[in-house]
């Protein structure tokens, strides 16, 4: 049987103890070109990394989920009471669920921009909801010079308790606010002025 041989030093064809696996061959050629030949085992440093982006990726998507349109869902089921909370009705004396403490948290508020700045109602309301607000509709008002809170008949404990809340002034009966149309809001309003909300 005839040996074949090449250049550089390629396996051959015969069965003798100089022959190699081509296996070998190759990696060797690899390796002496700059490339590894074989990847090591991963480091406990890169699985840690891995484990801890996949747990960051969850948490986030958690995070996401729980933050979603729920507030539609969850916007026409108000508690059970006798009157006030955020209802359609507009009568009654404000009073809040079956007597009970009116809370920021149980308020669904609308959020008007009453400026002008594009885009800033929208904006306003992306981060009320981030932050456990229960945010109805967005609109517009106009010739606002400050951020305010506004309120139909009937809903002036749910005002007061917004308007505490985000730091804002006394809030203002609808009929007396100066560039709202009543039909802009269901109960209680954030109407943004140049100032939007105060940092907290």
């Amino acid at each position: 049987m005839a040996r074949v041989e090449t250049q550089q030093g390629t396996p051959t064809a015969g069965n003798g103890a100089e022959d190699e696996h081509l296996d070998e061959w190759f990696a060797r050629r690899l390796q002496s070109q700059g490339i590894p030949s074989r990847l090591g085992a991963p480091s406990l440093a890169r699985l840690a990394a891995v484990v801890a982006l996949v747990l960051s990726l969850g948490g986030l998507l958690w995070a996401l989920s729980s933050v979603g349109p729920k507030t539609a869902a969850t916007t026409p089921t108000p508690a059970p009471s006798t009157g006030g909370g955020h209802s359609t009705s507009t009568g009654g004396g404000g009073t809040g669920p079956a007597g009970g403490k009116v809370t920021w948290r149980t308020v669904t508020v609308d959020v008007l921009n009453g400026y002008g700045g594009a885009g800033a109602a929208g904006t306003t309301a992306a981060t009320l909801r981030a932050q456990g607000w229960k945010v109805g509709t967005t609109g517009n008002a106009s010739g606002i010079t400050q951020s305010e809170v506004v309120y139909l008949s009937g809903h002036k404990k749910e005002a007061i308790a917004v308007a505490r809340k985000l730091g804002l002034g006394t809030p203002i009966a609808i009929s007396n606010a100066t560039g709202v149309v009543p039909s802009s809001t269901t109960g209680v309003a954030i109407v943004l002025g140049p100032n939007l909300l105060p940092a907290r």
